[in-house]
């Protein structure tokens, strides 16, 4: 429960002025204490520290030194995908050599099972740049692709038991 509350972007704030006020509270309550004199004229006292601008660059600096320095020796990057599934993720692309239809998908991974999504057709007959499909056909009136319809659901299923069956070989 602390974790999440912690997490949160607003309430890690509202926790964060929390625990500085009563650190506030507590030393100023110390000053007062020890130095004999009100709480109030501890807390203005407190108030009135000085602190040079010279200290806090510096400090400012350290600390982007030190960062930089834990991010580049202490946390490496660790890829998000395994090999195995960088390989099968860049099979992300195929023509069909009857119709030049170009399909391009992403691959991604449940479990360690994948599946593909964003599924775009486009059309390779009109030139060096392919044209993307308008809903399920060529936008290029008077292209043959325009005359027929591509069934979406049917090209995934088969580009997925394709992919699903590399998968299999890679393993």
């Amino acid at each position: 429960m602390i974790k999440k509350i912690w997490t949160d972007p607003v309430w890690s704030k509202v926790i964060s002025v929390g625990i500085i006020g009563l650190l506030t509270l507590g030393y100023t309550k110390f000053v007062s204490v020890t130095e004999k004199v009100t709480f109030r004229e501890a807390f203005n006292k407190i108030l009135e520290i000085k602190i040079e601008v010279v200290y806090v660059i510096l400090a400012l600096v350290t600390y982007w030194v030190l960062k930089f320095v834990y991010r580049k020796i202490f946390k490496k990057e660790k890829a998000y995908y395994s090999l195995k599934q960088q390989k099968l993720r860049s099979f992300n692309k195929t023509t069909d050599p009857n119709t030049g239809i170009l399909f391009k998908w992403g691959v991604f991974f449940n479990y360690d099972r994948p599946f593909i999504s964003d599924l775009t057709a486009f059309c390779t007959k009109h030139g060096d740049t392919p044209i993307r499909f308008m809903g399920d056909s060529c936008s290029i009136q008077g292209c043959e692709n325009s005359r027929q319809r591509i069934d979406k659901h049917a090209v995934k299923n088969l580009i997925e038991s394709d992919l699903i069956d590399r998968w299999e070989k890679i393993k």
